[in-house]
């Protein structure tokens, strides 16, 4: 009976030590310090593995299938690293996670996808931001109101920027996590942009925040829950409209996302339990 239990804990043992992942890593300026890995879940972070980097800077953490979705990298620095938690062997090198421009994923290709957006999304943010500055000034202004060819210029390189970022999204791999996270976060980042510079899109960003499923393990493995939530009805009481409007606004609101918590009573009263919180912080009762 003994040998039997033995047996299979070590299968078991073997079992997860075979389906494990690893982050393998090189920070040059930190050494003999301690390293973890922090995941998602819900509103809570938790403890998935530590190390220590060792004198030359190397270090190697690991995680498993259950932790999926996206997570922390923390040194004594206190300064966290987002890496994407996937099917796959994660390698990086760099100086340390305080001087993030000079870290760079030398293996795992949903965090290369990452990285490469985050630049340049963040580019052709500053961009959008420049040419909506100079639409105006060459709609408002008489002075620059009648350079018809330059505003049709400008309308046509917002687009081209636009279609750009959308087709660097479509073109991911469907069932990679990547290709559900980047297009949610930046729904979830957009809305004070979009509140106070492009007001015309606030109900198609709603309508969006309407359609995300508030029950979906990837959005509690995200890290995006509680940024979803708070953005999605700041939007709503910043879009402008009178109190009542807003109280509809939000009923609608409550009544989509209920749609798929109420299959599952544990995020059901997790989501609803903060959302009243929320709520009741900003006296919306």
């Amino acid at each position: 009976m003994k040998k039997t239990i033995a047996t299979l804990l070590l299968t078991l043992f073997f079992s997860a030590f075979l389906n494990a992942q690893y982050i393998t890593g090189n920070l040059n300026q930190l050494s003999n310090v301690p390293i973890k890995l922090e995941g998602f879940d819900g509103f809570k972070t938790y403890p998935i593995s530590s190390s220590t980097i060792d004198e030359r800077g190397n270090f190697k953490l690991i995680y498993s299938k259950a932790d999926y979705g996206m997570g922390y990298l923390i040194s004594s620095e206190n300064k966290p690293l987002t890496v994407i938690l996937s099917d796959e062997n994660i390698e990086l090198i760099g100086e340390s996670l305080s001087f993030i421009e000079t870290i760079k994923f030398k293996k795992s290709q949903e965090n290369q996808w990452f990285e490469q957006y985050a630049n340049e999304h963040s580019k052709r943010e500053q961009a959008l931001s420049a040419w909506n500055y100079l639409e105006k000034m060459y709609t408002q202004d008489p002075i620059f109101s009648l350079q018809n060819r330059i505003k049709t210029n400008i309308i046509n390189e917002r687009i081209r920027i636009k279609t750009e970022d959308t087709s660097f999204l479509n073109d991911l791999p469907k069932n990679s996590y990547v290709s559900w996270f980047l297009p949610i976060r930046k729904i979830v980042s957009s809305v004070s942009n979009i509140a106070q510079n492009q007001p015309e899109e606030i109900p198609a960003t709603l309508a969006e925040f309407r359609a995300l499923d508030y029950a979906d393990q990837r959005l509690y493995k995200s890290g995006l829950l509680k940024e979803a939530l708070e953005n999605h009805y700041w939007l709503i009481e910043n879009c402008g409209k009178p109190l009542d409007s807003v109280y509809i606004e939000m009923q609608k609101s409550i009544d989509a996302m209920m749609v798929n918590l109420i299959k599952d009573n544990k995020k059901f009263n997790e989501v609803t339990n903060y959302l009243f919180l929320l709520l009741e912080r900003h006296s919306l009762f």
